[in-house]
């Protein structure tokens, strides 16, 4: 049974996965069917989904033998509000179209992709054509078993939550096909995966409709129910939603293909299908709320813990510390920032010469080598780090427990290890003044009328000075200094920057001074033409795009590395620069 399963699974991975690698929509557009698998007289829809403030018009709709299409509908316009991995503000605006479909009788359709105009482009959407499936009735079938396990009804933006769908078969019966039939399956907005659990076991994969592509499942132990027992799999994957909203899950479906014929070498024999549905739910995205929101809060939510460990509390003036701070619990360990010990003053009497950030789904670990700058040091402070508590519903601080240290003073550390030594003092030379009388040659000078011309051509040579300045820009302002130095600043930051947050910050950094708009502008925009801060070529703008976009993707998805890394970065500056932005 399990060489079987195993092999029709892995072969329909295989052969689809062309297909799936080709799906690729324009940026910011997605269309889909409402459910893909319908019973006869059942609403369903193409929906259309259109990201930011764009301008959409739509052509002919296709022609499809046995089903009538209705007109193109705005259902919904929605803005919102959401936080990045460092707690700050992202507007995003979406609009949604519906076309109802209605089929005529049970059969298999296939649509074809609809002729969208996007902000002046034509594009065709998706790429490939969509297939309804329309049934006369969907029942739970006795022979197959398929839920969920239990998921919250409401949930704050930025809180991980888990989703489990459990399925399986009557063991008696003989698995000729099976998939899963998820409507909201990567389409959902303003949620992302934020990992995939693996199995204890080995993983096996199953296809995913629409478009058949293969996801992970694992096996678990057999169940019995009323008398019967089923082999059961488990698909399980771990979200996070990063704006407010509601998360909606259409009908879900499993369909399960019985072998009931012999087949020859080359078909597979005759088979029966049975469907068993998961009804629709939807899970309700709560705002992290602004009332009572700390300035020194960096985007922790959940029910967070910490501790502490050094490897070693007894050491020289001089020395370094190595404070490791461990975050666990149920939050979104991978996406807040950590507390900067360089900027609390329980601190001041450290120097912090680095820090490490390791990620990872089930904790958080920061080391941070700290070194006592006296030796009547006796312990490091306590960690606090602000966290919005989903239980509590408020802000509170979770914080670290001091730990006891001691400091030995040495003969070349001196009062403090990083002090500078003292300079020389130079010594105050002094010369004697000798008074001496003025004669009628010191007397002397410019007549008055020469003076008063000197004047004026003074104030006249000024006046236009500052005129050509206020035309063109004072070159030795501040701002041309910020400008003329954006892209040295860039290099030097990227050099250190250890993780894609850091690269962002960086590259946001070099926008603003390049712009004259303030780096928080920039975070979460994908486009250089809608600021107003130059006019850029096409091939920049979209250069510009995929770079934030892969950017957000590690910051956000806990990829914890982005395939744009610094070089990427700096030749996109270069040519930036070049341009004129």
């Amino acid at each position: 049974m399990m060489t079987r399963w195993t092999l029709i699974l892995s072969l329909a991975a295989a052969l689809m996965a062309p297909l799936c690698a080709s799906q690729i929509s324009p940026e910011g557009l997605q269309v889909s069917l409402s459910s893909a698998l319908v019973k006869l007289g059942e609403p369903v829809g193409i929906v259309i989904r259109v990201e930011g403030d764009r301008r959409v018009r739509f052509g002919p709709l296709p022609t499809v033998s046995g089903l009538s299409f209705s007109p193109v509908t705005r259902s919904g316009r929605q803005q919102s509000v959401s936080y990045d991995a460092r707690g700050r503000p992202v507007v995003e605006q979406r609009t949604t179209f519906e076309v109802r479909v209605q089929p005529s009788g049970v059969g298999t359709y296939s649509i074809p992709p609809l002729a969208i105009e996007l902000d002046g482009e034509s594009v065709q959407a998706p790429d490939q054509a969509m297939t309804l499936e329309v049934v006369k009735d969907i029942e739970a079938s006795q022979l197959l078993l398929f839920e969920r396990g239990e998921v919250p009804a409401q949930v704050y933006e930025g809180q991980p939550y888990t989703l489990e769908l459990r399925f399986g078969w009557d063991v008696t019966r003989k698995l000729a096909d099976a998939e899963l039939q998820l409507p909201w399956w990567e389409r959902q907005e303003g949620v992302i995966e934020v990992t995939s659990e693996a199995a204890p076991s080995g993983t096996y994969e199953i296809p995913i409709r629409p478009g058949r592509r293969a996801a992970a499942i694992e096996k678990l132990p057999q169940v019995e129910r009323d008398g019967r027992r089923f082999d059961v799999y488990r698909l399980r994957r771990r979200f996070v939603a990063t704006r407010p909203g509601t998360v909606e899950f259409g009908r879900s479906l499993f369909k399960f293909s019985e072998l009931v014929g012999r087949g020859g070498v080359f078909s597979r024999g005759a088979s029966r299908d049975f469907y068993a549905p998961v009804e629709p739910f939807e899970i309700e995205v709560l705002p992290v709320p602004e009332e009572g929101r700390p300035l020194e809060w960096s985007g922790a939510v959940g029910e967070i813990e910490a501790a502490r460990s050094v490897p070693r509390r007894d050491i020289d003036l001089g020395d370094a510390i190595e404070l490791e701070v461990r975050w666990y619990g149920e939050g979104n360990l991978e996406f807040f920032d950590p507390p900067d010990l360089s900027r609390l003053t329980a601190f001041d009497q450290f120097r912090v010469l680095g820090v490490e950030d390791r990620k990872s789904p089930d904790e958080r670990v920061v080391t941070y080598d700290l070194v006592p700058l006296d030796a009547a040091v006796d312990e490091v402070p306590a960690v606090p780090l602000l966290v919005f508590d989903t239980a509590a519903r408020r802000f509170v601080t979770t914080s670290t427990e001091p730990l006891e240290i001691r400091v030995t003073p040495t003969a070349d550390a001196g009062e403090d290890p990083f002090g500078a030594a003292a300079e020389a003092e130079a010594p105050l030379v002094m010369r004697d003044i000798r008074p001496r009388p003025e004669t009628a040659r010191d007397a002397s000078g410019p007549g008055g009328l020469l003076g008063l011309a000197t004047l004026a051509a003074a104030v006249l040579g000024w006046a236009a000075l500052r005129t050509a300045v206020r035309r063109r820009g004072d070159p030795a302002g501040i701002r041309a200094r910020q400008r003329r130095g954006a892209l040295g600043l860039l290099r030097r930051e990227l050099r250190i920057a250890r993780d894609p947050q850091e690269v962002a910050s960086s590259l946001e950094r070099f926008l603003a001074r390049r712009s004259g708009r303030p780096p928080e502008y920039w975070i979460g925009r994908t486009s250089l033409a809608s600021t107003g801060a130059a006019e850029v070529s096409d091939g920049l703008e979209q250069r510009f795009g995929a770079l934030r976009r892969d950017l957000d993707r590690a910051l956000f998805g806990g990829e914890g590395r982005s395939l744009a890394g610094p070089e990427s970065v700096i030749e996109f500056a270069q040519d930036a620069v070049k341009e004129g932005l």
